[in-house]
């Protein structure tokens, strides 16, 4: 039985989780966006599901392995980055092959993280020698750097999320929490909130899991709000009406809110 905890109105799920699938998949990634597309990481391939567990589609690469990262804003795109090969490869809402990005011949760049504006038509880097934040144009250009974060923020920062949302960059660092940046890559702020793996932006409010209950934290009035307490989930991401997560078993299991 779960047990529902709410503190103010929760806009996006409903009051009564619902199961609805366990998919017969042991993972080495999971992501959910915001189009409530389930993308799961198996060695040389993605797989894409429905919000319902249907399978859809997948594309497969000699450079997917345990540490390629799944960046996904909405259906549209899909991006993979692979830090072992140094290659980001771009795929279309089908998952069809875009191109394959070669982060070596972008400069002198040591890129440890990326991430996709929201209209899908830029990319937005990390460079961890320089602590800065690079924009590349659809040229693989670069037309943005920022400044030293290090310097902005007094902390030598270690990303492991890039996610643009409206008019905003968020940057999720594991130790330090989340860095906030206008989308032409100003920094605003600094939201403590640390030990989190994932972040979604969802009418413009941070969700993020920990331990195994979801919360919110409202950039308005900067209260974080527990809703749920969730099955007893690894590796837990968040959709629009969706919470996905790997079960005792290994297994992907999704529940509707």
């Amino acid at each position: 039985m779960l047990l529902l905890f709410f503190w103010n109105t929760f806009s996006v799920f409903s009051a009564a989780p619902v199961y609805v699938k366990t998919i017969d998949r042991k993972p080495l990634q999971l992501y959910v966006n915001t189009s409530n597309d389930i993308l799961l990481l198996q060695k040389g391939m993605l797989e894409r599901y429905t919000a319902d567990g249907i399978f859809f589609q997948n594309y497969g690469s000699i450079y997917i392995n345990e540490h390629t990262e799944i960046i996904s804003v909405n259906s549209f795109k899909t991006i993979l980055f692979s830090p072992d090969y140094g290659k980001i490869i771009q795929l279309d809402n089908r998952l069809k092959e875009i191109d394959i990005i070669d982060v070596n011949n972008l400069g002198t760049y040591l890129v440890s993280c990326v991430g996709s504006s929201y209209d899908n038509n830029f990319l937005w880097l990390y460079d961890a020698a320089s602590q800065r934040l690079v924009k590349l144009d659809k040229n693989h250009t670069p037309i943005f750097e920022s400044n030293t974060l290090s310097l902005l923020t007094q902390k030598i920062l270690q990303p492991i999320q890039l996610i643009e949302s409206g008019v905003l960059l968020y940057l999720l660092d594991e130790k330090n929490g989340i860095f906030v940046f206008d989308n032409q890559g100003n920094f605003i702020k600094n939201i403590p909130i640390e030990s989190l793996k994932n972040i979604q932006i969802i009418d413009s409010k941070i969700y993020y899991a920990k331990g195994n209950e979801v919360y919110s934290y409202d950039q308005l009035t900067f209260l974080e709000t527990r809703y749920t307490a969730t099955p007893n989930l690894q590796q837990i991401h968040i959709g629009k009406a969706i919470v996905c997560g790997t079960n005792k078993d290994g297994f992907v299991e999704i529940w509707k809110f």
